[in-house]
């Protein structure tokens, strides 16, 4: 008989779960998603939001770079394993967050001209490591002989997501930093075709498991909702495109012909989005009525998604106008921050108790 797991620090960095900066991602985004709000709270709940995403980061940091050089027999464990694979760029997102919070409040901590240089390395950094994660993980997953379609789930969005989160930050540094824009553009525009047609890929074949299979055991519920994420991202690229485009005549194009076509795709985009939402919340009812639904690592996936659904609603208000889809967005807000302090709530329960640190596979 197994011994009980015991949390020490040993324990808990050989099996420190990749997705644990999933909660990071779900934390750093609502500064982004309150972000359209105009009401006193936002900047406090901004600030503690990026401080405590900043300081879990760097705490995850130390177990998760620890893994590589002290198990890495459990590191090869992680990359082998269907699920657990696609969460490994959950990290280098988070910089990308970070990226992104930093331009949206230039002053809150530094000089706007210091964040905008963090900025521009934390893109770089960030998309370095979506990029050497993405070709580590799907060389593993083509060598793999044992995935099954049961092992399909939407965590597998993780990395097409990774590559579409490259343009939102690095369309606007090509407007901070015109010197290094041909740079920002270029990896930018190949990130976002990357990640769209991954994401046409992988989506083709998560969706024909749930049609061809059972549901997902209860653990991976949660992951219905990452479905959100892709084209919430894509409207928020598309209106950094038409942003940038607007006042800049980049590569020929015409800027009046791009705003039309970015502010189409932009309503396009938040209303699969949000017709997702309203699919996700059906499955997750129906887990909680007829299956079950307990708390799992994976709950964090309720987060980041909501959070991307509420700037992507956030961004079609700003580029339509239409009051319908400013009053869906602040229904979005109310959700995300319910869900992120249920969630949380949850999750220091099971850091308490320890028994969330125990091995996931």
């Amino acid at each position: 008989m197994a011994e009980p797991f015991k949390a020490t620090p040993s324990s808990i960095t050989e099996h420190f779960n990749p997705a644990w900066f999933a909660a990071v991602m779900g934390t750093a985004v609502i500064p982004l998603a309150i972000s359209f709000l105009n009401f006193s709270w936002v900047k406090p709940l901004s600030m503690a939001c990026i401080v405590f995403s900043a300081l879990v980061f760097l705490l995850f940091l130390l177990p998760w770079t620890a893994k590589f050089f002290l198990f890495p027999a459990s590191i090869s464990k992680d990359l082998n394993h269907p699920v657990a694979a696609n969460f490994f760029p959950t990290m280098p997102i988070a910089v990308i967050l970070f990226s992104l919070n930093l331009m949206k409040f230039p002053t809150m901590f530094f000089s706007e001209q210091t964040s905008l240089q963090l900025a521009w390395y934390l893109w770089l950094l960030g998309s370095a490591g979506i990029y050497i994660l993405g070709f580590v993980i799907l060389t593993h997953i083509y060598r793999h002989q044992e995935i099954k379609l049961p092992h399909a789930n939407f965590g597998w969005y993780i990395p097409p997501v990774s590559k579409l989160i490259i343009p939102i930050a690095g369309y606007e540094l090509a407007g901070h930093f015109p010197a290094r824009a041909e740079l920002a553009i270029t990896l930018s525009t190949i990130s976002f075709g990357v990640g769209f047609f991954l994401f046409l890929f992988v989506g083709a074949a998560v969706y024909h498991r749930y049609i061809y299979h059972e549901l997902p055991m209860s653990k991976f519920a949660a992951t219905f909702f990452i479905g959100i994420a892709p084209t919430a991202i894509i409207s928020v690229i598309l209106f950094k495109m038409m942003h940038l485009f607007s006042h800049h005549q980049l590569m020929g194009l015409d800027s009046a012909v791009v705003v039309t076509i970015c502010k189409l795709g932009i309503v396009l985009t938040w209303g699969f989005s949000t017709w997702w939402f309203v699919m996700a919340l059906i499955v997750t009812l129906y887990y909680i009525t007829k299956i079950e639904l307990p708390y799992a690592l994976s709950w964090w996936a309720f987060t980041f998604p909501s959070g991307a659904l509420c700037v992507s609603s956030g961004v079609a208000w700003k580029a339509t106008q239409l009051g319908i889809i400013f009053n869906f967005y602040q229904f979005a807000v109310a959700f995300l921050l319910l869900v992120w302090v249920l969630v949380f709530i949850r999750t220091m329960k099971g850091v308490l108790s320890g028994k969330i640190f125990a091995p996931a596979h």
